[in-house]
């Protein structure tokens, strides 16, 4: 039901409220849950008898006009509010794949370049090698980080396109059974690179041991580097794509920035946060950050002063799944 009550909640954001709006939502809020009860009595599952109330719901415009609302249901700055809609969300997830392979082609240019860097100096020594290898750094950087920049940019301006906006049980059933369809592919993506981050390290022991020589060390490092790049960049495509459906299917309003969410999004946030809570996040990470420095300035700990951080991280993470509600 928390699925139905927060559609019926986005319906009517940025409505002014009065008796004749109020009673409005509670009216349609219990019909929906007598629906609701009536479809599961029919054996319908739980996502089924969702679906079912909200697709019978019809145009809140025809709800608002029989009631002569229609001028308050509009936002503070004069848009008509208007949820995420399964072409829009499809759009992204096709963004965020081009943008994850742009990104995790970024990186193993990169490496290579650095890779080749190493080859080189393992077939002319160090000096000469050093010179004639700088370049190809240089190279793979120049084409890694414009994909960097190109991705990012495009990524950027399709989740501000959806920043805030309500996100329909539609979109989240599509998410989730293109989810179910990409789980084998991720699998595969995550079992790939770890396999050749440790098939990397294979030459590296055995010529380290079998010839002994400052080149075939050097070598091994290159061909290391070289295994491991196409390891980060199954990581890179299978994260970003999975964190794309996380983002559609575990949030009511689509939150851009993690960092700075909507206002929508935040109130719906906050209001699963006892206000103790949000006092804290405030100077939590001040706090944090003031013992790293006093860590490192006063008491000379530099050694250990940055685990504080990861550490803290996830105390917050305890301390957020413990206190926060889940209606």
């Amino acid at each position: 039901m928390k699925t139905i009550k927060n559609y019926i909640d986005s319906l009517f954001l940025g409505v002014t409220e009065t008796n004749q709006t109020k009673q409005l939502k509670e009216d349609l809020l219990a019909s929906a849950e007598d629906r609701y009860e009536d479809l599961k009595s029919q054996g319908k599952s739980e996502n089924e008898a969702i679906g079912g109330v909200i697709s019978e719901f019809g145009s809140i415009d025809e709800l608002v006009d029989e009631m002569n609302i229609k001028q308050e249901f509009i936002d503070e700055k004069g848009v008509e509010i208007d949820a995420i809609k399964v072409d829009e969300a499809v759009a992204f997830l096709n963004k965020r794949r081009k943008g994850a392979t742009q990104i995790g082609l970024g990186v193993m240019a990169i490496m290579i370049g650095v890779a080749l860097f190493f080859a080189t100096m393992g077939f002319y020594g160090e000096n000469i090698g050093g010179i004639f290898g700088l370049p190809f750094v240089l190279l793979g950087a120049a084409i890694g980080v414009p994909l960097f920049i190109i991705a990012g940019t495009s990524m950027s301006n399709e989740n501000k396109k959806l920043n805030d906006r309500f996100i329909l049980i539609e979109v989240k059933n599509e998410m989730k059974k293109r989810k179910e369809l990409f789980q084998r592919s991720f699998v595969f993506c995550i079992v790939t690179g770890v396999a050749l981050c440790i098939l990397s390290v294979i030459p590296l022991i055995v010529f380290s041991e079998l010839y002994r020589s400052e080149a075939s060390e050097v070598f091994s490092i290159a061909f290391l580097l070289a295994v491991v790049s196409l390891g980060v960049f199954f990581f890179i495509f299978g994260g970003v794509i999975m964190g794309s459906f996380t983002k559609m299917i575990d949030q009511t309003y689509f939150i851009s920035d993690e960092d700075e969410p909507g206002p929508r999004a935040k109130a719906e946030r906050d209001s699963k946060r006892p206000a103790w809570f949000q006092a804290l996040e405030k100077i939590y990470w001040p706090i944090v950050v003031a013992i790293f420095l006093v860590q490192g300035f006063i008491l000379g700990n530099w050694v250990t002063n940055w685990t504080i951080f990861p550490i803290a991280g996830i105390v917050f993470w305890i301390l957020e799944s413990i206190f926060s509600k889940d209606e």
